[in-house]
């Protein structure tokens, strides 16, 4: 999976709870058409519901992630949801729960259930001064795919994840000020093989802690400057044995880079700087490593976007004696508007996974993918899609390389 790293926004609305740039005046085609074909919803007093239900199918050829004995399947996934949004002058609160079934055609081992609750919401205090927050809570299941997942376990890695945020945005003019502060805890099932040997992934629960300082400048109304700080903190339940050592760990990223949103066209950020993460074990080694990224994107007309990505970062593993590794990812997308409501789009990417350790020999991952999709909105109440994606994975590790094809196709309803 391409990561999300460093100034990627995570929670359900938490930029909107907690504001820091002017709405900007670049956007794309396929948010145009998702805007132009929009539900209506239902109003309820001064806030909008709207329900909605994903139906999609798809065809997976390589099920397990495999080098060899590749295992396909086809299976369809229901995604029912109910968002609730103010409609208010002042302030904001939202709120979404949705579940998530995937049943599978001939491997109902992989059959899985996942669910989100989440309520995030914002006060206005003064002028362009803002507090906000969040509160969620998830079951979610690791893809075969995932490096961190053990292969030889019967069924998907099951895992809740807890979440909250607060936050504060004070506007002083040219200059800006955002503080934000985040809570995490992930909590793993264990898991079982098919010798019936235990998967101690419980080992993986942990609590993480993140407070990030943010200062910018407007040089002129389309272009700021910022400084950004942040430090975290990555606690382990598991403080380790004989035969396994406590991965907890604690980092800091400092960037300086630039905001953009130039001519009506155009609108990105880009950011340069430094990342390190220490480990309480002296068994495992310390990462300290330049980290940069950005993303922008180019309207070539009211038609067709160009969008395009690149970040770099430290990330967590559990693999072996490797403390973490170091991901650089790539991509590049096109969207197409074919008609008012009619969007094709596609992409391309490529990511490097750097594992760091004591030991020799760390682990070195190379993944390619690609996609690419048709989405038809027949009204503002349904809308149908094909897509495709293509992934592959070279590595130094016997057992890691593997190829992926999947095809989809979905309906989505909502009102």
């Amino acid at each position: 999976m391409m990561k999300q790293t460093l100034l990627t926004a995570s929670a359900l609305a938490l930029l909107a709870a907690v504001p820091a740039m002017a709405q900007s005046r670049v956007v794309s085609a396929g948010e145009r058409l998702a805007a132009n074909n929009a539900p209506l919803g239902v109003r309820a007093g001064s806030f909008l519901v709207i329900p909605k239900v994903d139906v999609e199918g798809t065809y997976d050829d390589n099920l397990y992630a495999t080098k060899n004995n590749e295992v396909d399947d086809t299976y369809v996934t229901v995604r029912p949801e109910v968002a609730v949004k103010s409609n208010w002058s002042r302030h904001a609160l939202n709120a979404v729960a949705n579940v998530e079934v995937k049943r599978y055609l001939d491997k109902d081992s992989e059959d899985v259930e996942n669910y989100k609750v989440a309520l995030d919401g914002r006060a206005d205090v003064l002028r362009d001064t803002f507090v906000g927050g969040g509160i969620g809570y998830e079951r979610k299941h690791e893809d075969r795919g995932d490096p961190n997942s053990v292969a030889s376990a019967v069924e998907p890695t099951e895992y809740d994840v807890m979440t909250a945020r607060a936050g504060a945005f004070r506007g002083l003019g040219k200059a800006n000020l955002r503080f934000d502060s985040e809570y995490r805890n992930l909590e793993y099932k264990n898991g079982r093989t098919a010798s019936n040997a235990v998967v101690l992934n419980s080992r993986r629960d942990r609590t993480e802690y993140e407070q990030a300082l943010r200062v910018g400048y407007k040089f002129t109304p389309s272009t700021e400057a910022f400084v950004k700080g942040t430090i975290d903190t990555r606690a382990y339940d598991f403080k380790g044995n004989a035969g396994s050592r406590n991965r907890s760990n604690h980092g800091q990223t400092y960037v300086a880079g630039l905001n953009f949103d130039l001519t009506g066209k155009t609108k990105g950020e880009v950011f340069v700087g430094t990342t390190e993460r220490n480990y309480v074990d002296p068994g495992f080694k310390d990462i300290d490593e330049a980290t940069w990224g950005g993303n922008v994107t180019y309207n070539f007309s009211d038609l067709t976007t160009l969008k395009a990505g690149i970040t770099r970062g430290i990330e967590e593993t559990t693999q072996g004696a490797s403390s973490g590794f170091v991901a650089t990812d790539y991509v590049v997308g096109v969207e197409h508007a074919l008609r008012r409501n009619v969007l094709l789009n596609g992409k391309v990417g490529y990511s490097q996974n750097e594992y760091q350790g004591f030991a020799a020999g760390q682990r070195d991952d190379e993944i390619m993918m690609a996609g690419a999709g048709v989405d038809y909105w027949i009204n503002r109440n349904f809308k149908a899609g094909v897509g495709y994606e293509y992934r592959n994975r070279e590595s130094n590790l016997n057992t890691g390389d593997y190829s992926r094809n999947k095809f989809m196709v979905k309906l989505t309803a909502t009102y």
